[in-house]
């Protein structure tokens, strides 16, 4: 069986199913990542072109995000009788009208979107958070949604951690957000402000981006103990290290369909503290590890900021909640 695989394959999380599905069936890739403005015009257009013609070889199509580059190859595959799986878990599915963020706040994008998720014979939301999401904003059949956990590779990540607590100095949060509005939504503003109110914790605000990146460098300008590292980064040359440096990792985002960076980070022995936001609590072995306001953040920055081997071995076990093992029983389960 040939598969049509859409989606942005370069990104981490994708290459988890890239491997899994290649190494049973033959994929035709096609990179959703289209750029803006004419190029991005441009290069879905060329998709939609490709993907025509693939159709015919494929037995399914799969699509990582609906998007404007899944409907019409998810309209064509329909007609023609194939297969169609999606993946549910980012822009798609949220939604933050006090901000005009989310897929549903573009009509173009939401019609795309929306129908896409309808065209498809599964779902597979990568958290209970996103599936719910996805439950509230479209009207699709309970049973053809599956809720299938992003996943990472934790062996990769178990080898630098270090037990030794001096050696793990640093407060960090790992984002690839590019555009102002995301610098919001994943809470680097309010990582900003923390950083000024603990002036005895270095903090690394790491993998940052055009718009992003220039927000990040004016409100963090006058802090001494921050440290912004531009993107993108490599999780090889660049990630493993920060990881293996820190001792709490932070995600304070408003919203967030998952939180792969918290896993990575959990599986290098960081103590992750996180918002309530989205499916964060999923990720995460307790509400312990939640802070509510930032008066409990700093609570619990204190409290963990000393851990010793035992509880980073801890959050070792727990992340292999998440390992990639699981995800690629589950997907395959499908095919």
């Amino acid at each position: 069986m040939k598969i049509l695989f859409i989606g942005p394959i370069f990104s981490t999380f994708t290459k988890v199913d890239i491997e899994t599905l290649s190494a049973k069936f033959p994929l035709y890739l096609e990179n959703a990542s289209l750029g803006k403005s004419l190029k991005g015009a441009w290069n879905l257009i060329t998709l939609t072109f490709r993907s025509f013609f693939k159709l015919f070889k494929v037995k399914a199509v799969y699509c990582w995000f609906a998007d404007y580059s899944t409907f019409i190859p998810a309209l064509l595959g329909k007609i023609l009788g194939k297969k169609i799986y999606v993946v549910a878990g980012g822009f798609d599915v949220c939604y933050k009208p006090e901000l005009n963020y989310g897929a549903k706040a573009k009509a173009l994008r939401w019609f795309c979107v929306k129908n896409t998720f309808k065209l498809a014979d599964h779902i597979f939301p990568v958290s209970q958070y996103a599936k719910n999401q996805l439950l509230s904003l479209i009207e699709v059949k309970e049973k053809r949604v599956k809720v299938i956990h992003n996943a990472i590779d934790c062996e990769k990540f178990f080898h630098y951690s270090k037990e030794n607590a001096s050696e793990r100095h640093l407060i960090l949060t790992v984002s690839g957000t590019y555009s102002s509005i995301e610098f919001k939504i994943k809470g680097l503003d309010r990582f900003i402000e923390m950083a000024r109110l603990s002036p005895k914790y270095d903090f690394v605000l790491a993998g940052l981006r055009d718009s992003a990146l220039s927000d990040a460098k004016k409100q963090g300008a006058d802090i001494q103990n921050l440290r912004i590292i531009p993107g993108p980064l490599s999780i090889e040359k660049d990630l493993l290290d920060l990881y293996s440096k820190s001792s709490i990792y932070l995600q304070l985002s408003i919203d967030e369909s998952f939180g792969l960076a918290v896993v990575e980070a959990m599986a290098c022995g960081c103590i992750p503290i996180v918002s309530p936001a989205g499916a964060l609590p999923e990720v995460v072995p307790s509400k312990e590890f939640i802070a509510f306001s930032d008066e409990e953040l700093q609570v619990l920055i204190d409290k963990y900021f000393c851990s010793g081997s035992e509880i980073r071995a801890k959050m070792q076990e727990h992340s292999k909640k998440f390992d990639i093992s699981q995800r690629k029983k589950e997907l395959l389960a499908y095919f």
